[in-house]
């Protein structure tokens, strides 16, 4: 089963440290979208919502790598990531809706 997120996280190989966004992730890996597609790496650490795991790049197509886990995650690494992922999109949501109400009530006096 693989779990969709879209959220951000590291991933640092021996010469490079790259922002990168995990499109899905399982227990054996996870579909990530570097920087740009020439960001390459093989061997990695990602590093995402408090977890980690140690990993090499499976498969690559332009920006998008496929990362297949060292170790597979456990049940609840899953569980938890899910649910810490609907708290930073939840976060995000409540961001967003909080800067756009004081944009709002800035340019009304205007």
């Amino acid at each position: 089963m693989r779990l969709a997120l879209g959220v951000p996280a590291i991933l640092e190989t021996i010469d490079a440290r790259h922002r990168v966004e995990i499109v899905d992730i399982s227990q054996g890996g996870a579909h990530l979208i570097l920087p740009r597609k020439d960001a390459f790496a093989q061997e990695c650490l990602l590093l995402w919502l408090g977890f980690e795991a140690f990993g090499k790049v499976s498969w690559r197509k332009g920006a998008h790598i496929g990362l297949t886990f060292d170790e597979p995650l456990s049940h609840k690494t899953i569980f938890d990531t899910r649910r810490n992922a609907e708290d930073l999109v939840d976060q995000d949501r409540r961001r967003t809706h909080d800067e756009a109400r004081h944009w709002a009530q800035g340019h009304l006096g205007l």
